[in-house]
């Protein structure tokens, strides 16, 4: 990771204008979740929404991340923040 990288996702981890599942999806992205949490990553990626909904049930801020990553507005969101997704 490049200084500059280091310094984008500082601003993003430490902005109001991200909450917890949009920080958590900038840690997926950049390889910086443990081994539990990349598994998991991995499990809600492969999801169908019946699956997504059940896993909700257990990590409503991951599966609200993913949503907003996959499905929403946070990629533009985060660039728009200038990092490099």
């Amino acid at each position: 990771m490049t200084e500059r990288q280091h310094a984008e996702i500082s601003a993003v981890m430490t902005s109001d204008a991200f909450d917890a599942s949009d920080k958590w999806v900038v840690k997926w992205q950049f390889k910086l979740l443990g081994d539990f949490q990349e598994a998991l990553a991995a499990c809600i990626a492969r999801a169908d929404d019946g699956n997504l909904d059940r896993l909700k049930l257990g990590f409503p801020v991951e599966v609200q991340g993913f949503l907003r990553w996959n499905r929403g507005d946070l990629a533009a969101r985060l660039s728009a923040a200038g990092l490099d997704v």
